[in-house]
């Protein structure tokens, strides 16, 4: 058992432990010769009393931190339910709030139970804490009673071990304390705690985004003029679900390919899958620092990390990287560096699951919004699809990958023959031509829409809810007075239908939703470059949609 399941099983033995004593106390007072007792036995029933309300408030306090129903509260504190403990999700929860006092906490709880189990078989109780004297139903018998005191060998175990009594009683009362002490620690450092992983994961997801933007600049300055294939190059960016990673590596799994429409020759390659891992490059600052290689997010069998590791340490300097890409097989390799003033980038060729058959074409959501109008997406793809692109804005803002006004059309997913890979591998495309600009829609002009890219998630989101394009909800006062469209229009449109929102979808999904278009997170700046908007976007916005996206993967029966 863990820790926090023996804290319940504590938590159910200590009022029966406390009805023994009760017990013994009653009983030795009808004994003259033991009455001398019953003051030992009194003062170990109230001290275990005050223990028990020490140790229960601990566990009380512990919970109501947590985000738990008044049922659930009451099935682990007053029905003492040991397998409510159990829940993995409220284990996992427990362990994050308790932080490093979480081996201690435990360390703790097991001594406790040990010292509980003791003094039962001290006082000789049954293994439900109960004398020998009581019935299950709490009859007592007053006879077996009295003889039970009035046994020599009993009233001599009484007398002796009434100082040992007292001294397990204090070793108990240390363990209940180390745990209030423990609980109490825990939850003043909590604010503290969520402060350092909020600046840690805003530093990390700073860094995130300007290796992203780092990273297309490095293959825009190589393919931006024409390569010596003569082939205008592409490279599609997965969006993937990304947790809190203050511990990981970035890496980008891209595959690379060509703009056919703009092709001319033929083209060297098809497909090329890769994992990208940029490092800062230390050569570029004024500072000498010693070299450290960049860390290694596995995605093989363990024992290939050997490999990987030396690998990066003899990775070779790409000088094309369209000829390396050529001359890349489809197995994991390295393929080499590329090094920039700023960046390096570590490319390591993957077989990605999307390439285990040739891909025919690509297609778009909103394709799939207008072939598919009406039908909707079954609840894992809507959850899927809606944590993805969240995560998205979250990591590619204020980046070429995801301009301000992107919308369905510009997320993508592959087909092979007629069937879509769908899963959860959407992708963003950049093609690398000389004529490539980045002109904007003015939308973020607009003084009522404060942030241009999260107004485009909200308009997905509503998409995705509906199942349709949001251009099919128009009606004649979306638009001016000779019939045609505004800057206001997709804004109106938005407006009214995410007033409805809540109506069709819960409540994570439609609070999300309604903040995007509303761009309203209780604050002063609008930008995602600001720490603290940021943090507001990915609590109002990521949080509650990684709780249905969790809550759809959950397995039947296992919830």
């Amino acid at each position: 058992m863990s820790g926090f399941e023996i804290a319940g099983v504590v938590l159910g033995s200590l009022p029966l432990l406390i009805s023994a004593l009760e017990h013994y106390s009653n009983g030795v007072s009808t004994i003259k010769s033991m009455q001398k007792y019953k003051s030992v036995f009194e003062y170990l029933h109230a001290s275990f009393v005050t223990n028990m309300a020490i140790y229960r408030n601990s566990l009380e306090e512990l919970l109501s931190h947590l985000m738990l129903s008044d049922s659930q509260l009451y099935q682990l504190l007053e029905e003492t339910d040991e397998s409510a403990w159990e829940n993995p999700d409220l284990v996992s929860s427990l362990r994050d709030l308790l932080g490093h006092n979480y081996l201690p906490f435990k360390s703790s709880v097991k001594q406790l139970n040990k010292k509980v189990i003791m003094f039962g078989h001290k006082l000789q109780l049954d293994n439900k804490f109960k004398p020998s004297w009581v019935a299950d139903s709490g009859h007592v018998n007053t006879q077996a009673r009295d003889g039970f005191f009035k046994s020599p060998l009993n009233r001599i175990r009484g007398g002796f071990n009434s100082e040992k009594y007292k001294q397990l009683l204090l070793s108990l009362q240390d363990d209940i304390n180390r745990i209030a002490a423990l609980t109490s620690g825990a939850i003043v450092l909590e604010p503290l705690r969520i402060e350092r992983k909020r600046r840690a994961n805003a530093t990390y997801w700073a860094s995130f985004q300007k290796y992203a933007e780092g990273l297309y600049e490095s293959l825009n300055s190589r393919w931006s003029s024409q390569c010596s294939c003569q082939c205008p190059h592409e490279a599609n960016l997965r969006l993937e679900l990304r947790k809190d990673g203050t511990n990981r590596a970035a890496t980008f799994k891209i595959l690379f390919s060509f703009d056919t429409d703009l092709a001319t020759s033929s083209l060297p390659w098809d497909w090329r899958a890769v994992e990208i891992e940029p490092s800062e490059d230390v050569n570029c600052t004024t500072i000498q620092r010693a070299h450290v290689h960049p860390k290694i997010v596995l995605h093989s069998a363990p024992d290939t990390q050997d490999s990987w590791i030396r690998c990066v340490q003899a990775a070779p300097k790409i000088k094309d990287l369209c000829k390396a890409l050529e001359n890349g097989a489809q197995t994991a390799c390295c393929i080499g560096t590329l090094d920039d003033v700023a960046f390096k980038h570590h490319i390591h060729s993957a077989v990605l699951p999307t390439l285990q058959g040739r891909i025919h074409k690509r297609t778009t959501l909103q394709d799939i919004l207008e072939t598919h109008a009406g039908t909707g997406f079954q609840i894992k793809e809507k959850c899927t699809l809606a944590l993805t692109l969240a995560n998205a804005v979250f990591q590619l803002h204020d980046t070429p990958w995801l301009g301000d006004t992107w919308s369905m059309k510009d997320i993508f997913i592959l087909s092979h023959s007629q069937t879509p890979v769908w899963s959860n591998q959407p992708y963003v495309s950049k093609s690398f031509t000389s004529s490539t600009s980045s002109t904007q829609f003015c939308a973020s002009k607009l003084r009522v829409i404060k942030n241009a890219t999260i107004f485009a998630l909200g308009i997905a989101l509503l998409e995705i809810s509906h199942g349709r394009r949001l251009n099919t909800f128009e009606t004649k006062d979306d638009l001016d007075g000779q019939g045609n469209r505004t800057l206001l229009t997709d804004y109106l449109i938005a407006d009214r239908l995410v007033e409805r929102i809540h109506k069709r979808e819960l409540p994570n999904f439609a609070n999300a939703a309604r903040r995007c278009v509303h761009c309203n997170f209780e604050g002063t700046a609008y930008s995602l470059k600001n720490d603290d908007f940021r943090e507001r976007f990915y609590q109002g916005v990521i949080v509650p949609l990684q709780q249905d996206y969790d809550y759809a993967m959950t397995p039947v029966g296992s919830a």
